[in-house]
């Protein structure tokens, strides 16, 4: 008999029964339903995440071929489409966030955030809808959508924060929602210049630094001195502007910088003064890691087509999108694999979904990560001479 639970249980094993059965009862999500109906929402949603299920049919079909091994993933019924279909438009998603959150606490313990001094960045992106199937996500006359912000750790490469707002929300309106604190760093792009968002986070104690508009007004206070080839100008700056002087009289510093790769030289905002220009430069460079999280999670999960129409059904599949890749990063942390990347653990992943073998050894590459076919066989038993 084989002795390993299958790689989606194993999987699984990080998110814990007893901490999500404790998540349920605070929650009273199973509070009108005969067994563990969340827990059955939750794979099944995670399942279609990672596969990238067309419909709720093909969910419900993949269990019943599977029988065997949803017994041992702690479901106590079959997966009917109906049965999620319904717990997705009814069960409030909040429990589902809940989860993430801390999933991402356990991700982000440890020594390797007090190295980068809490380094976030944060952006936005936004998903587009069908105006008549998402009425309640309208935000133009003609188009309807959801803005996804997010708060990602540089030092754990994972989202560690995110909400959910109508696609007609501007970026520089969020900085305050964004939960940061005093002494973290925070990397943005031009899209969050904010000056009264800027004062408040040099009275809060949080550091910043983003892209500099070209038609801002400000006086030159001072010159720091230049000793860097790729940095073209270090001066310390006041706004002048009618508007952003009263809303932001704090001094701040601007740093022109070139990428000696890219050849593309920005000008920088930042109201940090004791760091080199060039520290300050690789601050801002690391602020592409979160675009890279948002392709990442574009084309390898399941957040531009949804199972349900209804706002809790959208938030509840985003909700566990973003839970299945934290997943993905605690069994790299627990398993101490560096180089996988998520696109290939996802690609693996969908064909080897329930089989029994064992998960450190296959993310090392010690076993075969596509199912092995012997075409000697194959080729016997579909023989018709």
């Amino acid at each position: 008999m084989n002795k390993y639970n299958t790689l989606f249980g194993q999987m699984l094993e990080l998110v814990g029964r007893p901490r999500f059965d404790s998540l349920v009862k605070s929650h009273k999500s199973d509070k009108f339903c005969n067994g563990n109906a969340s827990w059955m929402q939750f794979i099944a949603m995670l399942y279609a995440q990672i596969t990238d299920a067309g419909g709720l049919r093909s969910i419900e079909e993949t269990f019943v071929r599977n029988e065997n091994s949803s017994y041992h993933l702690g479901l106590d019924r079959k997966i009917k489409r109906s049965s999620i279909s319904y717990a997705n438009n009814t069960r409030d998603s909040s429990i589902f966030y809940d989860l993430f959150s801390m999933l991402s606490s356990e991700l982000t313990s440890g020594g390797r955030r007090k190295l980068r001094k809490n380094l976030f960045a944060v952006d936005a992106t936004t998903i587009s809808f069908n105006k008549d199937d998402y009425s309640w996500a309208e935000f133009r006359e003609t188009k309807a959508g959801i803005k996804i912000h997010v708060q990602y750790s540089i030092g754990d490469e994972c989202p560690t924060y995110f909400f959910i707002t109508n696609a007609k929300e501007h970026e520089n309106n969020t900085m305050e929602d964004m939960n940061l604190k005093k002494g973290e760093r925070v990397a943005m792009d031009r899209g969050y210049f904010n000056a009264s968002e800027f004062h408040r986070m040099c009275c809060a104690g949080i550091e910043f630094v983003t892209r500099m508009k070209s038609n801002v007004q400000y006086e030159i206070v001072r010159d720091n001195p230049v000793t860097d080839e790729n940095i073209g100008f270090d001066r310390i700056i006041k706004f002048t502007g009618e508007k952003t002087s009263k809303e932001c009289p704090d001094e701040l510093r601007i740093i022109e910088s070139t990428d000696p790769e890219a050849g593309k030289t920005i000008v920088i905002l930042t109201n940090m003064k004791k760091h080199s220009a060039k520290f300050i430069a690789s601050l801002y460079k690391k602020r592409w890691k979160v675009e890279l999280f948002f392709k990442a999670v574009k084309q390898n999960l399941h957040i531009k087509k949804f199972y349900g129409k209804s706002e809790n059904a959208v938030f509840t599949q985003i909700y566990i999108a973003m839970i299945a890749y934290v997943l993905f990063m605690l069994l790299k942390k627990k398993h101490e694999v560096v180089s996988l990347r998520f696109t290939h653990f996802v690609d693996m992943m969908k064909v080897n979904m329930f089989a029994r073998i064992d998960m450190a050894l296959w993310m090392h590459g010690k076993i075969p990560k596509r199912p092995v076919l012997d075409f000697e066989r194959l080729q016997t038993a579909f023989s018709f001479a």
